[in-house]
């Protein structure tokens, strides 16, 4: 077996699950969020690496981004009470799910086992994708577009590289947000180089080295945000949650066959 060949079965053991068992219950939860949102709501959109089209099935299942109207809460601490409000409706309705506060968003479970997040935003005014989002670690706010994450992703020819080195991260543990590897893969690390199919091995062979070096390494490069030019997406990771990075590719990439790599 080739490695393109190993790599293919990998990408297939790992693709996301059919959200079609679960109609009922996500037409449920858009319910539940547009009553929650009442007169503020505008639309509850599709996020995050499902539509980006990298999702794996060992990340969360579905993103979703409920846009609200610019003057929501306006009088009333604004985003922070937004994202507070949103968090006593979840944990009021699934009860009996641990609804997990992240950074931006909500984690919570529907249909016994599918992982939602749930992100709250404020949508700019005028005829625009912009919105902002409340940053719970750091009590400030964001400003972000997930059409442009969407385009620049799904359109890159990089998504199998991109869900290869998604799944290597959770098959070691490691801290290394998507949004950060996603641009960092196609702004650098793979930028100039081949998009065949056929060269799917070779790029993630050379995705895994990139992440090892010693010195040059791309993890130390400054990736922006492309909706944010104050979002710098590369100092989401600490030294030490990037040298962990680091110590698990050179592991990984002097293994001598793919099912000691990635399985």
């Amino acid at each position: 077996m080739t490695g393109n060949q190993y790599l293919s079965q990998i990408l297939y053991k790992y693709q996301v699950r059919n959200l079609s068992l679960y109609t009922n219950q996500i037409s449920n939860l858009k319910t539940i969020l547009k009553g929650w949102a009442n007169s503020c709501f505008i639309e509850t959109l599709e996020s995050g690496s499902r539509a980006k089209w990298t999702a794996i099935h060992l990340a969360s299942d579905v993103d979703y981004l409920v846009s609200l109207k610019s003057n929501c809460n306006e009088s009333s601490w604004w985003l922070k009470s937004i994202y507070d409000s949103l968090y006593v409706k979840l944990k009021e309705v699934y009860w009996n799910s641990n609804v997990r506060k992240q950074n931006v968003s909500f984690r919570i479970i529907i249909g016994g086992d599918l992982e939602v997040d749930v992100t709250p935003a404020r949508k700019h005014s005028g005829n625009t994708n912009y919105h902002w989002l409340y940053v719970s670690k750091k009590d400030t706010w964001q400003q972000t577009n997930i059409q442009i994450h969407k385009t620049d992703i799904s359109q890159s020819w990089r998504t199998n590289e991109i869900k290869l080195l998604k799944i290597w991260r959770e098959l070691n543990n490691l801290d290394f947000p998507s949004i950060y590897a996603e641009y960092l893969i196609i702004d650098n690390i793979l930028h100039g180089k081949t998009t065949n199919i056929d060269y799917l091995a070779d790029n993630f062979l050379y995705i895994l080295r990139e992440l090892s070096k010693d010195s040059g390494n791309p993890l130390f490069a400054r990736i922006v945000d492309p909706a944010n030019s104050n979002n710098t997406l590369s100092d989401l990771l600490t030294i030490n949650e990037k040298n962990l990075i680091i110590n698990k590719a050179k592991e990984s990439s002097l293994k001598p066959y793919w099912e000691n790599i990635i399985w």
